[in-house]
């Protein structure tokens, strides 16, 4: 397990263009958070809306717990933010926690507090409609007609929809726990199991997923797909490939799926059912630990298309800016990784 992501699952427009720096200074990696419902204004739950540099979310939720009072668990925020950069991202807290003196004497390196709002219910994991990502790619020794080139591809078509490296713990620990899990090694707290149990489906997720980018219908679909409607979490089955599927496609109306395993059918029939049968083959004991452990199988999209894509290069600094958005649980690594390797 010591290959990087980049060695291990394959790129859908290889090779890469050049080699360049990310994530020289936290100022080089920036994202802001929009939620996807509005604020009631009224209810029992105070909002606060924190810039970070340099730290984790969890981290920052320990702070924002001692300082307030109140216990982790009663914390909410919709996802995990990068350490190595700036984010902006909401957290959600029992009204009785927060007061104008405590958010005013709130003082702790790499942590803001730019805004208060109230609303009716507690902040959930994956309440996020887009995230926006401002990247600056440094010493980038790419040609600049083939980068435009393939910022278009990847504007038209996306990039494949991996989970990223951050899932799976530093050295894939989470993997190695997880699989000693299997073994009955030992058995972790639940809070633990759940991270365990995340970093093995994203896993196989990605298997899946590397083998259809090979083949090359990461994005172009296969006879008894399952497909998920863009912006959405619905999905429906096919039988076959036919010509309102493929133009549906086209247009990034719909994206092909691979699996989340837990316990249930796979949905795929055909050639995508076959497909994913030989790929997980191998994995049988994790995928029966999975369906013990009681998560229900679900199904992820194999591809992301960014949203409002905007960049700009500067040749004789070779710097390269990009400005995008991307749904919830997409990683901007992905796009990043199909343009430079890092």
């Amino acid at each position: 397990m010591s290959l990087s992501l980049q060695q291990l699952f394959p790129t859908a427009y290889s090779p890469a263009l050049g080699k360049g720096i990310l994530k020289k200074i936290p100022d080089d990696f920036i994202v802001t958070e929009t939620l996807s419902f509005p604020f009631s204004d009224e209810g029992e739950h105070a909002y606060l809306k924190i810039r970070k540099t340099g730290q984790n979310t969890q981290w920052v939720c320990q702070r924002l717990a001692r300082h307030f009072s109140v216990k982790e668990r009663d914390i909410g925020y919709a996802g995990l933010k990068d350490r190595h950069a700036i984010t902006t991202q909401w957290f959600s807290f029992p009204c009785k926690f927060i007061s104008d003196e405590k958010i005013e004497s709130f003082a702790e390196e790499g942590i803001e507090i730019l805004e208060q709002q109230r609303h009716s219910g507690k902040l959930r994991k994956g309440a996020i409609k887009y995230n926006q990502f401002e990247i600056r790619l440094h010493e980038v020794d790419a040609d600049q007609l083939n980068l435009i080139e393939r910022l278009k591809l990847i504007q038209q078509h996306g990039v494949p929809n991996y989970f990223d490296e951050q899932r799976f713990g530093r050295q894939r620990q989470n993997l190695t726990a997880f699989n000693d899990m299997v073994q009955g090694k030992f058995k972790p707290k639940w809070h633990k199991q759940r991270i365990y149990i995340s970093a093995a489906r994203s896993w196989l997720f990605n298997q899946v997923l590397a083998l259809r980018v090979e083949q090359t219908n990461w994005a172009t679909g296969l006879a008894g797909d399952v497909y998920q409607l863009d912006g959405s979490k619905k999905v429906f089955g096919t039988d076959v490939l036919d010509e309102e599927i493929s133009q549906r496609l086209l247009e990034n109306d719909i994206h092909p799926t691979a699996p989340l395993w837990g316990a249930g059918d796979l949905m795929t029939k055909r050639d995508a059912l076959q497909q994913e049968q030989i790929v997980l083959e191998d994995w049988a004991a994790w995928r029966k630990k999975l369906e013990q452990v009681g998560v229900k199988q679900q199904r992820r999209a194999t591809r992301v298309v960014p949203i409002d894509l905007e960049y700009d290069f500067n040749q004789e600094q070779n710097l390269l800016k990009l400005l995008f958005k991307l749904p919830s649980g997409a990683y901007a690594t992905n796009l990043v990784r199909e343009i430079i390797a890092v």
